[in-house]
């Protein structure tokens, strides 16, 4: 029985040391390797409103531009939620738009439909130019040239005086930066005080116009609900600053995270949480 007993506290012990101590237990962070990748971290999904500023800074591919509805399409064949553009030379009275472009992504099986919509639309501007008395051939031709692209997910059409500049802008600014325009923050900033830290690093935006920041804390040992209470206090204060000032920024701020990955407390507002979680999940050194 004794043996028994013995071997038992044996195999115990050898499975609660492979759990706890080699077997791909979270150890320590890198926090400087991790702050020079996180500056280069870039959105998964579009960034719509920073392709229109890029795109949109060159007058001479675009006339005037404004925002129309894509209210020629049925609602259920693109995706709402995803966010479209649809900017259109402003024209008028009798005249024709002789520029425009359109950022959408179509809803599940809907693409077919929606190219076709699309082209209903073009195919309308060129057969209201052509039965112009004045109409020109090389307007006319200007009106057929329209570039098509597939990125993403979504589907893209241009009408411009510069089809291919237009398209290498909307690829260079398709994904913006995470945490671009920011600076290094101290513990005070958050109210947290740092005889309860062991390391931590924190990036703020130095711009008004942007909620996005990060910060991971290594706790000292029975200070973690500490840094969580002062954290917690931040986080409502940040929610009332943002609830009445940029809607778009204030989305970010309300989906925050807020999660623990081994002894680190993680706290992030941005456009892609999920990716900063893995790149740092990723950054985690090991026991051997």
């Amino acid at each position: 029985m004794k043996k028994i007993v013995i071997v038992f506290f044996m195999v115990f012990g050898t499975v609660f040391l492979g759990l706890f101590s080699g077997c791909g237990v979270y150890d320590k962070i890198n926090l400087e390797k991790l702050s020079q990748e996180m500056a280069t971290l870039k959105t998964s999904t579009f960034d719509l409103s920073k392709i229109q500023e890029a795109i949109e800074t060159d007058s001479s591919e675009f006339g005037e531009l404004e925002n129309m509805d894509l209210d020629f399409i049925p609602s259920e064949y693109f995706q709402k939620d995803m966010g479209y553009l649809f900017r259109q030379e402003k024209s008028e009275i009798n005249s024709v738009s002789m520029t425009s472009y359109i950022i959408v992504k179509p809803a599940e099986d809907k693409k077919d439909l929606l190219e076709e919509q699309i082209g209903f639309y073009y195919t309308k501007l060129l057969e209201e130019y052509s039965q112009k008395e004045d109409a020109k051939d090389e307007v006319k031709e200007h009106l057929q040239n329209i570039m098509k692209k597939e990125y993403n997910g979504y589907l893209i059409y241009i009408l411009s005086n510069d089809n291919e500049s237009v398209w290498r802008k909307i690829e260079a600014n398709a994904h913006s930066i995470l945490f671009e325009n920011t600076k290094e923050a101290e513990l005070e900033e958050f109210g947290i005080l740092e005889k309860d830290v062991d390391e931590f690093k924190a990036v703020t935006s130095n711009q008004d116009t942007s909620a996005s920041f990060y910060i991971i804390i290594r706790a000292k040992n029975g200070k973690a609900d500490n840094v969580r209470k002062s954290m917690n206090q931040y986080m409502k204060e940040l929610d009332k600053k943002w609830s009445s000032y940029l809607p778009r920024e204030y989305e970010l701020v309300k989906n925050y995270m807020n999660t623990e990955v081994g002894s680190y407390l993680i706290y992030v507002v941005s456009k892609d949480n999920q990716l900063v979680l893995n790149t740092i999940k990723d950054a985690i050194v090991k026991k051997d």
